[in-house]
């Protein structure tokens, strides 16, 4: 199973040119944690200018077939584990530990912080 990174998730719910990608992606389905759900929620009221369109685009993300993974104590630890290894900001370093923990093979993301690290990054 992959791993949806929040540029993916954002990316589906304003005009861009990747937004039918990463809507297909979504579809598709996959692994996200709470915190791309936040991180989503900001990209996408930045970009629309409507809290609106932000908030409703995070519910339809519940509601939708992605597995959302609990950022909690033990993904945090698992994150921090990582931190001299891998030169990944905290947030990527919480979204590569929630992919390793949930087994997924790979991460879609236009994000190429994610490239040549254990788990290979794809793009929609």
């Amino acid at each position: 199973m992959r791993y949806l990174d929040s540029n993916i998730l954002a990316y589906a719910f304003y005009d861009n040119v990747h937004t039918v990608k990463c809507q297909n992606a979504i579809m598709e389905g996959g692994f996200v944690d709470t915190f791309n759900l936040t991180e989503a929620f900001f990209v996408i009221e930045k970009e629309t200018g409507s809290r609106e369109s932000a908030q409703k685009a995070v519910k339809g993300l519940l509601k939708s077939n992605l597995v959302i993974v609990e950022v909690d104590v033990n993904i945090v630890f698992e994150a921090l584990k990582r931190t001299a290894r891998l030169k990944l900001s905290i947030f990527d370093l919480v979204h590569y530990a929630c992919a390793f923990v949930s087994g997924c093979d790979s991460i879609v993301s236009y994000d190429r912080d994610f490239d040549n690290l254990g788990i290979p990054r794809i793009e929609p």
